[in-house]
């Protein structure tokens, strides 16, 4: 990853960087990486070419910072989630799939840009698991493997735990037209999303009950 220089805009132009970030990952998840350059991105958000490239260094650079923007909160919230000592761990993993979801319905471009993403390796795909997925990884692994343990739920792979809530749960909001078709809401309330996260983590954490025999 490219260090990224501080830049400065020119006479008379002013850089908003969250504005400009959310921009990007809207058309990264509209165009994928390669079917988008700075300079259409200049384009779109009115900004010079010479400013992005001053501030960013690279379309690498760009996409690296937008994802950043993106999953920065969302990693300190799920963190915070694994961590907190006070919750039990079916409530904190509970929790923590009602947060994913209602991140989704925000960001529904995150899961657009995974999607394009995912089904090649590449520096990014590689940053985003090594700097945002990974690193959680163990410590909600902890608190399933203490789940498992006390027979509270069955043992299941924790990728099909990762695609059920990342995947299924945010799907809704990364494909609106689909959504709509099925008889959804394009631009659902923060009432419905809510909803939508409570559903997704109830069937999920019932889905996970150990199987009677």
């Amino acid at each position: 990853m490219q260090t990224r220089g501080r830049g400065r805009p020119r006479a008379g132009e002013e850089l908003d960087v969250g504005r400009l970030l959310q921009g990007a990952l809207e058309a990264f998840a509209e165009k994928g990486y390669d079917g988008m350059s700075v300079r259409e991105l200049s384009r779109r958000l009115g900004v010079s070419h010479a400013l992005l490239t001053a501030r960013f260094g690279s379309k690498d650079g760009l996409w690296f910072a937008a994802m950043e923007h993106a999953l920065a909160a969302a990693e300190s919230s799920w963190r915070q989630l694994a961590d907190d000592p006070q919750l039990d761990d079916l409530e904190a993993l509970r929790q923590a799939i009602v947060y994913q979801v209602m991140f989704s319905a925000a960001h529904p471009e995150v899961l657009r840009i995974m999607s394009h993403e995912g089904a090649i390796d590449s520096p990014r795909i590689r940053f985003v698991l090594d700097h945002f997925v990974n690193p959680l990884r163990p410590l909600v692994e902890r608190r399933i493997d203490r789940l498992v343990a006390a027979g509270r739920i069955r043992e299941v792979p924790y990728a099909t735990v990762h695609y059920l809530v990342v995947q299924g749960g945010g799907a809704p909001y990364a494909t609106p037209v689909e959504t709509a078709l099925l008889g959804g809401s394009q631009q659902p309330d923060a009432d419905e999303v809510r909803r939508h996260a409570e559903t997704v983590a109830d069937l999920i954490v019932t889905g996970l009950a150990p199987i009677s025999r």
